[in-house]
């Protein structure tokens, strides 16, 4: 009685099991699909599109049904790979690592340019990136992009970036803690994102020696994109379509109203600062959001990145483009001729 009891247990949860995960694995009916997209904690200036898609009715506008998720930063890779999120806002120079290392997303469109500066204190006498040789540089990771980025703009003066013998010096700190390791000397330059490198600028506190928003070999490239989990863009192509038609609706928003676009984002609180230097940061950036730009983009970036060695030698740079990016149905290449 007592061994029959615990089959009957046994095949009962072995029943349950595998219903639950079926019911994991079937596919939500798109008309009842809910798209989750992951927003930091903590919004920056990159999100703005996103704040404006809410604010100006634009996901309304195409029908999206969305959720958001807010994420501590530099967790949007592992909420990506989990399914915990579908899609968010990111920098591209940062995705390339982990997308040669496994990462499963697809990257379909290229939201703006700019937001990334390296600092320097005002008496410093380091007065251009050559000037960073032999130096101590603070960053908040290893692989964030101001990190990445000014990592590309050294070595196309020849410096080595990386591994023994490098030319420069790469130091560890919290992001808040870096305009303070900056004032206390700790470090010699610093890099940084908006608004919090347009703040301690305007504050008269640091200096740029390198701005992507400006510098001529950086200032046409899209930095950030929205990258989007590859099982929801195979599952539901037309929620992802909705979403992307009304970022881009929303960035050409931004980029045809930032004075606007900076009152509403600061005074709902989405973003911290001023709103007068909000407004002045947003108009250095180019929100023109486009499809075929996330793909030269990421083709650029994966070439640099190998050049310099942050992506191994073998991986294949043209199969990883390949098979990240993808061009939507349904999407226009961008709203702007």
């Amino acid at each position: 009685m007592k061994k029959g009891l615990f089959v009957l247990l046994f095949a009962g949860a072995v029943l349950t099991a595998v219903s639950a995960k079926a019911a994991k694995e079937q596919k939500t009916p798109e008309e009842d699909f809910v798209l989750t997209i992951g927003l930091p904690v903590e919004g920056g200036l990159c999100e703005a599109p996103f704040y404006i898609a809410v604010e100006k009715g634009f996901y309304a506008e195409e029908g999206l049904k969305y959720k958001e998720f807010k994420m501590d930063p530099g967790t949007a890779m592992n909420h990506l790979t989990t399914g915990t999120i579908d899609v968010t806002n990111n920098l591209l120079a940062t995705l390339i690592q982990p997308i040669a290392n496994g990462l499963d997303v697809k990257i379909p469109l290229a939201i703006h340019t700019g937001c990334v500066k390296v600092l320097v204190s005002p008496d410093s006498p380091i007065q251009s990136p050559i000037d960073l040789k032999g130096k101590k540089i603070g960053v908040p990771s290893l692989n964030s992009s101001t990190k990445v980025i000014p990592s590309r703009v050294l070595a196309s003066l020849g410096l080595k970036v990386d591994g023994p013998n490098a030319d420069v010096e790469w130091l560890i700190y919290p992001s808040a803690e870096l305009p303070l390791a900056l004032e206390r000397g700790l470090v010699d330059a610093i890099g940084s994102g908006d608004p919090t490198a347009s703040i301690i600028e305007n504050e008269g506190k640091a200096r740029v020696i390198i701005n992507n928003a400006t510098d001529d070999n950086l200032k046409n490239e899209f930095c950030c994109v929205a990258p989007v989990r590859s099982q929801t863009v195979a599952d539901h192509p037309e929620a992802v379509a909705k979403f992307l038609r009304a970022l881009q609706k929303a960035s050409k928003w931004v980029q045809e109203n930032p004075d606007e676009t900076a009152r509403i984002i600061t005074e709902k609180k989405y973003i911290a600062g001023e709103v007068a230097t909000n407004a002045q940061v947003l108009k250095t950036y180019n929100y023109r959001a486009s499809v075929s730009q996330a793909q030269s983009a990421l083709d650029r970036n994966a070439r640099e990145l190998q050049q310099i060695g942050l992506v191994a030698a073998d991986v294949d740079v043209n199969a990883l483009v390949k098979n990240t990016f993808v061009a939507v149905p349904g999407v226009p290449d961008s709203l702007f001729k």
